[in-house]
């Protein structure tokens, strides 16, 4: 099943994880290039403020929900018991699901940690899945150097992790040249992903605090519910103003 949800006026794709396994193990057969963007709340903000941003966005196969607090106005918490995707945590799943056909994987993150980050979160999920390049991305690189060494290696998926608004334009330019059957953009929600790979310090495991570690900054629980409340009001600002709109445009 395969539906959307409207946030903020921004279609949002709502689908089970089944079904996404399905749709990319199906992008992987198919000739041309498929772009899946993971949404953060920065990204449906920069989308509500900039029309042409918004169009950028539009041209993704996929626009998901890449973070629980997208959904604070939709019951997240019964949609992930549904087994929905709720967050970019999806991709782990995705990755553990992929059809076994020697696949490959280009990795662009916007730096060498992240990139060294996110190698490791793949290989942990698929470790039959081939990490055939990866590229820390600046604004002095060249793209059409990128575009080429990445098509060099011919990879099945290109994951990238560059800054919101970046990305999207980045990605959107450059997937008619490149040679990868699937983009799948995580800039703005990547941290979620790659929070388990990040070590407890030496000192929070001296003082025996690995629980609370555990829950507050790999989870980032607490962070995660004030996002959840600050988007949940701007979503209700949001449709009140429309509502407003709306009233004075029938009374017209």
């Amino acid at each position: 099943m395969q539906a959307s949800v409207k946030i903020m006026d921004i279609d949002v794709d709502m689908i089970s994880n089944d079904v996404l396994i399905k749709e990319i193990n199906g992008y992987l057969t198919d000739e041309k290039p498929q772009v899946i963007l993971f949404a953060s709340t920065e990204l449906l903000n920069q989308a509500v403020a900039d029309e042409n941003y918004r169009k950028l966005i539009d041209m993704a196969d996929l626009l998901l929900p890449g973070e629980e607090a997208l959904l604070s106005a939709h019951h997240a918490d019964v949609l992930k018991a549904g087994d929905m995707v709720v967050s970019c945590k999806s991709f782990g799943v995705v990755l553990e699901k992929l059809t076994k056909e020697d696949r490959s994987i280009y990795i662009v993150s916007k730096s060498d940690k992240d990139v060294y980050l996110l190698t490791e979160y793949c290989k942990r999920m698929q470790p039959e899945l081939r990490i055939v390049g990866f590229c820390t991305y600046t604004e002095n690189l060249d793209d059409a150097a990128i575009v080429n060494e990445i098509n060099s290696h011919v990879p099945d998926i290109l994951l990238v992790d560059l800054e919101t608004g970046a990305q999207e334009e980045w990605i959107m330019e450059h997937v008619p040249l490149l040679n990868s059957r699937l983009c799948i953009g995580i800039g703005g929600v990547a941290e979620l992903i790659m929070a388990p790979q990040k070590k407890i310090p030496g000192w929070i495991k001296k003082l025996r605090l690995d629980g609370i570690y555990h829950k507050i900054v790999r989870e980032q629980s607490v962070k995660k519910d004030v996002r959840a409340r600050i988007f949940r009001k701007k979503v209700v600002q949001y449709n009140n103003q429309i509502d407003e709109k709306s009233q004075k445009d029938d009374k017209k």
